[in-house]
């Protein structure tokens, strides 16, 4: 009976702890199971946002338009007696919802790719609101012969943008918040070029699950926590691993059997593109390395469109005249404290390359000491030790750009462009980046896309990154993109550039 006894002893000492491990390997088991749920959950909720239709957000604006309008009349009732007769409530709601639906439509504010991003929703908004405002005063003016109350009208229209912006950034930051599962079919080498992206902040919304050799590659499979096979077997895997978006690389979209595999894809709802498309869609930059000559032929550049080039113009010389009113009076305190930094020339010119490879003289407050270059060419950085004291306040508010508000008045540069170089620089670059001459198709800017989306080149590579942001803005430039540059310029302007 001891014998027993102990024996019973034993087995339960051994059995506690392992029901205590089994326990706990089934409750972390819960949570892992727990957490899936929550992330695919999440993936259907950030899906249906996506893919919310036009109409959706039309009736929405219309609701929120006709509160508003409701809301303005009660606070600014129409008087009574007038010359020309006053809106009613319901005719003031049909005129002003029609030309919102109009402004809407032109300027692209229901499309899918606006809630995407925020710089698009302030942009959009801003345009259709104003432009709206400017129908709307046509219409009932022209051709109803009829008034409408101005504060009646900025109280709709502001508590329209404030609520219409607010709701769609809520959105924005819902579907942003899911991280979107991409999986990369190509080499490692392409893989590990999306990791270094994500990991500096340009695919933030997405989640890389992996990615699957082709046919036309070998497999290299010593990656065994990226590599997850050959493509044949990743089908039926995609709702496993929750894959919303796949990219293809250049190689692998030669293969027919890819491109087979593709169609299923589609057909269960992943998104499918090329590297240099899914690259330019997702951070705003054209992959240089794949792009060849025939890419200029039909990306549809609009760098010799006359209607462009006249509305360009027109928009600098009216920027420019504004800017260099406005700031004037600071001129000459900038001067001032220039002089007293070193007792050195106020400004600073110096030779750079503009539209067609043609030389200009480029004016400049004066940010570094006299003696900086000695004739040579020099990269500038960040942290410049030649730079002065004062000249590093003006480099951080940009307003030792200035003086180049005169090069715009001239025709030599534009407000919004690729960033102009030096002579002897862009010999070096043209030398070593393909594609480097074609940014001076356009004239130079102030400011422009790259300068606002990557910080100051020091080197080859930092120059590469600089060209891919300006063949994107060189194959999409347009009024809108213009007018997110300016916004994105005045933030930095406001916070300091870094």
């Amino acid at each position: 009976m001891s014998a027993h006894l102990l024996a019973g002893a034993d087995a339960s000492a051994v059995t506690a702890p392992a029901l205590t491990t089994l326990s706990r390997q089934r409750h972390a088991a819960q949570r892992v199971v727990g957490k899936s749920a929550g992330v695919r959950g999440r993936s259907i909720i950030g899906r249906m946002l996506v893919g919310l239709p036009a109409s959706t957000w039309l009736v929405l604006d219309l609701c929120v338009l006709s509160v508003s309008l409701w809301f303005a009349y009660r606070l600014f009732p129409p008087p009574d007696l007038l010359a020309t007769p006053h809106l009613e409530l319901w005719q003031a709601t049909a005129v002003f919802a029609c030309v919102l639906v109009v402004a809407g439509f032109v300027f692209g504010l229901y499309e899918r790719e606006t809630i995407m991003s925020r710089s698009r929703i302030v942009t959009r908004l801003l345009l259709t609101v104003a432009a709206a405002g400017v129908m709307a005063y046509a219409v009932v003016y022209v051709l109803l012969y009829a008034t409408v109350s101005r504060r009646m009208t900025g109280v709709t229209m502001s508590i329209f943008l404030v609520t219409g912006a607010s709701i769609r950034l809520v959105v924005w930051w819902a579907i942003h918040v899911v991280h979107r599962g991409l999986l990369v079919v190509g080499p490692r080498c392409l893989y590990e070029s999306f990791a270094r992206a994500k990991d500096n902040g340009d695919l933030h919304e997405y989640r890389l699950v992996g990615y699957a050799s082709a046919g036309c590659e070998d497999g290299e499979a010593d990656d065994a926590r990226a590599h997850l096979g050959p493509i044949t077997q990743q089908l039926a895997r995609l709702g496993q691993l929750m894959v919303t978006d796949i990219v293809v690389g250049a190689r692998a979209a030669r293969d027919p059997h890819v491109m087979d595999w593709m169609v299923p894809c589609l057909q269960r709802g992943c998104r499918v593109t090329n590297e240099a498309i899914f690259y330019e869609k997702a951070t705003g930059q054209i992959l240089v390395d794949e792009i060849t000559p025939q890419w200029f032929l039909f990306a549809d550049l609009k760098v010799h469109c006359d209607r462009q080039a006249t509305l360009k113009r027109a928009g600098d010389l009216l920027v420019a005249s504004v800017l260099f009113l406005l700031t004037l009076p600071i001129w000459p305190i900038i001067a001032i404290a220039v002089k007293l930094c070193d007792w050195g020339p106020v400004f600073y010119s110096q030779d750079r390359v503009g539209q067609n490879g043609q030389v200009f003289k480029l004016y400049k407050f004066r940010t570094m000491r006299t003696d900086a270059e000695n004739g040579k060419s020099v990269w500038a950085s960040p942290d410049d030790p030649r730079v002065t004291a004062v000249g590093r306040v003006l480099r951080r508010t940009r307003l030792d750009e200035l003086p180049q508000t005169y090069n715009v008045l001239m025709g030599q540069m534009s407000i919004i462009g690729p960033r102009p170089e030096r002579p002897d620089i862009v010999e070096e670059l043209s030398a070593k980046l393909p594609y480097y001459t074609e940014r001076h198709l356009i004239k130079p800017g102030i400011t422009g896309w790259a300068q606002i989306s990557f910080r100051y080149g020091s080197s080859i590579e930092d120059a590469k990154r600089k060209l891919e942001y300006d063949l994107y803005y060189l194959k999409n430039m347009s009024f809108e993109l213009d007018l997110v540059i300016l916004f994105r310029t005045l933030g930095t302007f406001v916070r300091g550039a870094h």
